[in-house]
């Protein structure tokens, strides 16, 4: 009887053994999922692995990033440049392997600001400022499509608006291009004036005595500092007009043709001065485009 039972446990203890020896993961499936952080340069990702089947090994590629490569099994990588780029995911366990590729996952626009004044752009939601001559970038995931608006002006030192506000709205491929001078066309003018004079000057015209005069409250201190107005529209025989403020029955102005001329150029300013000697006098000025690499892409229209 003994025996007998001994058998049984040894039968049972064999099958069990067997059970548990037979037991085994199936190869991993490669996926991963991101998010972006906050960064003070460059786009930076927190990158996730959520394969199935519990890899324990990794390998990540990065196209465009840096790092470039990592074997951690929740990278950050941060982008310091504009383009459409491929993520590669390689993992594995105990009982295989598998690989997964994201091509053209990470998308990265950036917009460049060659104009005379702030910008400020919204994509998806986020809205940053890029600053005279300066960049911003923005990301997408797994959309090379990005849709964007953006707007600039003269502002007083109370945020009010000076002369018209300019802005884009559109929406790019950045499979054709990653990077984009937002400029504006010689249809428009901006102005800084520096005042020599005995006395403040106020109000301010542009385009005086036409259907598209534009009247700005500001007041330019006879201080000999060049001060920034606005954007305006630019017609041949456009006159500029500035009153004195303590003296409203005289003015100074400038006159397109005589003491500036329009010349056709985006992004286009004009220093206007003046003194009661030497009466009023202009130089031209235009910015030229940093990043040639960058589309071009003209204002949309003006309000």
């Amino acid at each position: 009887m003994k025996n007998k039972y001994f058998l049984i446990f040894c039968l049972s203890f064999l099958s069990s053994f067997s059970f548990l020896s037979c037991e085994q993961l199936d190869p991993p499936e490669s996926n991963f999922s991101a998010s972006q952080l906050s960064s003070i340069s460059g786009i930076t990702i927190q990158f996730n692995d959520i394969s199935s089947n519990s890899p324990d090994k990794w390998l990540w590629t990065f196209e465009g990033g840096y790092p470039s490569s990592s074997t951690e099994e929740n990278p950050i990588v941060t982008y310091y440049e504009s383009g459409t780029f491929d993520v590669t995911l390689y993992t594995r366990n105990s009982d295989g392997d598998d690989e997964t590729v994201k091509s053209n996952y990470i998308n990265v626009g950036e917009f460049n600001n060659p104009t005379w004044t702030e910008i400020d752009i919204t994509v998806n939601g986020v809205t940053k400022t890029i600053p005279i001559d300066g960049s911003v970038m923005f990301l997408n995931f797994d959309n090379s499509s990005m849709s964007y608006y953006a707007e600039t002006s003269g502002l007083t030192a109370g945020n009010t608006q000076v002369g018209l506000l300019i802005y884009w709205d559109n929406t790019v491929d950045l499979t054709e291009y990653s990077s984009w001078n937002l400029i504006i066309t010689s249809e428009f003018v901006f102005f800084n004036v520096t005042n020599y004079g005995f006395d403040d000057l106020n109000p301010f015209y542009v385009n005086y005595g036409t259907t598209e005069q534009s009247y700005d409250d500001i007041i330019i201190e006879n201080d000999q500092v060049k001060k920034s107005t606005g954007y305006y529209y630019a017609y041949y025989g456009m006159e500029v007009r500035a009153y004195l403020y303590l003296n409203q029955s005289s003015w100074v102005s400038w006159i397109e043709n005589s003491h500036f001329y329009l010349i056709d150029e985006s992004n286009l300013a004009y220093d206007l001065y003046w003194s009661p000697v030497k009466g009023s006098s202009s130089l031209t000025e235009f910015k030229s485009i940093k990043n040639l690499k960058a589309k071009s892409v003209q204002q949309t229209g003006s309000k």
